[in-house]
């Protein structure tokens, strides 16, 4: 059940996007008449399939993309809310190739305001569903930027969930990092160096007393040049035997 300020964003979701349609227009070889024809049918449900297929599909293949994004917005988010991202951050969604901060504010706001509150209460659920490392790579693709995600986790109380989450975020990205591996990552490789500098910067303090001595010294070895960082990674690996 979500929470009373996620439900919260939800409604504010549904007042700036809900009846909202689309042109019944699109590719013909992917899609039928019928599927077509509910993007103008106010609040038609698409069900997980079509939504699916409609949240992940190239521009090009609607006449109005940005008002088939809007018109599917508050379904999307339910099912966010819901926790049911599976497929979700697979594929490049449509949320991401627009533009929508140069939307009207109220729609805009309506946006960032639900991407934020997911992302804080994410950190702040010592078991969130389905995942903090889901919902980062979701809200990044929606996002296309890292920052504000990593403004909401510097800001996190210290030593409660907030910090269990990073620690197992770390250890699960920081041989791709070590090794400025973009292969699955959801942005920019800019956005890529956004995320190492502050894990230099933040990461060391919150990782105090994690089972896993060398994981503070493995985010240590990002302040150093590639040939550097992995000399300093074998000798750091082999000494802990």
């Amino acid at each position: 059940m979500a929470s009373p300020a996620l439900t919260a964003a939800l409604h504010r979701v549904d007042a700036a996007f809900g009846g909202t349609t689309a042109p019944a227009d699109g590719c013909g070889h992917c899609y039928g008449e019928e599927h077509l024809a509910l993007l103008a049918v106010p609040d038609a449900p698409l069900g997980d399939d079509l939504l699916g297929s409609f949240l992940h599909e190239v521009p090009g293949h609607f006449p109005d993309h940005p008002a088939v994004v809007r018109r599917l917005l508050p379904e999307v988010f339910a099912r966010v809310a819901a926790g049911r991202i599976d497929g979700m951050g697979v594929l490049p969604s449509a949320l991401g190739r627009v533009a929508w901060r140069e939307w009207p504010a109220g729609q805009a706001d309506a946006i960032g305001g639900f991407l934020d509150v997911w992302w804080r209460e994410t950190l702040a659920d010592p078991a969130p569903s389905p995942g903090v490392d889901a919902v980062w790579r979701l809200s990044v693709d929606f996002r296309q930027e890292v920052a504000p995600l990593l403004d909401a986790w510097a800001a996190a109380p210290r030593g409660g969930a907030e910090d269990r989450h990073l620690a197992d975020f770390t250890a699960g990205w920081i041989d791709d990092l070590l090794g400025d591996h973009v292969i699955g990552w959801p942005a920019e490789r800019s956005h890529l160096a956004e995320l190492q500098q502050w894990l230099l910067a933040h990461a060391p303090a919150r990782l105090a007393g994690h089972p896993d001595p060398l994981l503070a010294r493995k985010v240590a070895l990002l302040a150093l040049g590639e040939e550097e960082r992995w000399a300093a990674y074998e000798e750091l690996t082999a000494s802990a035997g």
